[in-house]
């Protein structure tokens, strides 16, 4: 599938000029969201397809999305640390012989025993609920204890169902991305990496609707103070960019509701489209597609 090029740029060039004061923080890259296809199977943006299990749990590391079989045991959420441990950059050492895991990361020592449920952290015992152990290869342990170990945050979120299939009627308050399966949520970004405001992501996004609004309707935009009594298309859109607000956040993202869900990456101002249908999609927002793209299709 064909990039959208012209929208990245925009939102490259805007978030630049954002940056500008800010040359010396650190590079956050890119997630994996773009051209992620979820139904029974989830398709990565590089093509390469997983078969999911029923009721899937997701894993989001810093933003990007995993099928990372994640077990809940006697109401216990089990997540695979060296999965986890090495995507957030450290080094992870496996003994065979005494069944043992050393993380190495930055400064910090963890030792785990498969089995025993108390490993140690920087030389200090700690109790864990429960014993580590190995499935499908890797070593699991309860969530909270990675939040310790590795100094990151760690969110959990239930999911949720629209009433009545409206993705508009019902919006949880806690952090989750617009996907309405079970997901554990892990970030741990640079020291120095500097999130944008609501404010800024607002400016971001609005730029690229008044370029859709323009693409699909042959004329500029001009901001419209009241909501109009019809239901014409073109001044619902008039009137929804003129006051764009964020309905939820998530470590990662400011999530606004417009048609479908647009996604503004807190670190590098790139917009996303999340579409809800039978098939979830996450797409880079292209405004110069036809219609303005599908966010524009009503």
């Amino acid at each position: 599938m064909k990039k959208y090029v012209a929208s990245a740029l925009s939102a490259i060039v805007f978030a630049s000029v954002f940056w500008q004061n800010v040359s010396a923080a650190p590079v956050i890259p890119e997630t994996n969201l773009d051209g992620l296809r979820v139904r029974e199977a989830i398709t990565y943006g590089n093509g390469v397809t997983e078969q999911l299990p029923a009721n899937p749990i997701f894993l989001f590391i810093n933003g990007s999305i995993y099928n990372a079989n994640i077990i809940i045991e006697n109401d216990r959420t089990l997540v695979p640390l060296r999965f986890i441990s090495e995507t957030l950059g450290a080094q992870v050492d496996w003994d065979n012989a005494t069944r043992k895991v050393t993380i190495t990361d930055g400064g910090n020592k963890i030792e785990l025993v498969i089995g025993n449920n108390k490993p140690t952290l920087n030389g200090k015992v700690v109790q864990i609920d429960v014993a580590p152990k190995i499935f499908s290869d890797y070593t699991y342990v309860p969530l909270r204890f990675v939040a310790e170990a590795l100094n990151c945050t760690v969110e959990w979120y239930g999911g949720y169902q629209p009433h009545n299939n409206d993705i508009g009627s019902v919006e949880p308050t806690e952090a989750h991305y617009p996907m309405d399966n079970r997901q554990v949520m892990v970030s741990r970004y640079p020291t120095g990496a500097k999130a944008m405001t609501q404010a800024e992501a607002i400016k971001i996004l609005e730029s690229q609707l008044k370029i859709a609004y323009k693409t699909r309707f042959g004329v500029e935009f001009s901001p419209l103070a009241s909501m109009p009594d019809s239901h014409d298309e073109k001044e619902t859109f008039r009137y929804s960019i003129s006051h764009l607000s964020v309905r939820f956040s998530n470590d990662r993202f400011y999530n606004f509701l417009f048609n479908w869900i647009f996604m503004v990456d807190k670190y590098t101002g790139t917009v996303y489209l999340y579409y809800g249908g039978d098939t979830m999609t996450i797409d880079i927002f292209n405004p110069y597609g036809p219609g303005g793209s599908i966010g524009f299709a009503g």
